[in-house]
């Protein structure tokens, strides 16, 4: 799991993303860490799924708008999946 801040966990990220591998999806924890790893073989149909392939444009872009990217996608699914929980929830929650 990743935890951005210093340029060696950009690094790490960076080469978890190698355009050589199956789709990879960078998934959010609620402990705050990050995951890059396969898709899950089923999710929920109510819950968003996150971007898929984000390794394949990685040698194709500029490194940082590739990050930006990455970021703008992992952005939309967290705001997703607050939304799909934060309907759940009544006015007392």
């Amino acid at each position: 799991m990743l935890s951005f801040g210093f340029d060696s966990d950009v690094d790490d990220f960076y080469s978890q993303c190698d355009p050589d591998k199956e789709n990879l999806c960078l998934y959010g924890h609620p402990n705050e860490a990050w995951e890059v790893a396969l898709p899950a073989e089923e999710v929920p149909p109510e819950l968003p799924e996150p971007a898929l392939g984000i390794n394949f444009a990685r040698d194709g872009m500029n490194r940082k708008d590739w990050l930006s990217l990455v970021a703008v996608h992992s952005d939309c699914w967290l705001l997703s999946v607050s939304f799909y929980f934060g309907a759940r929830l009544n006015r007392n929650e």
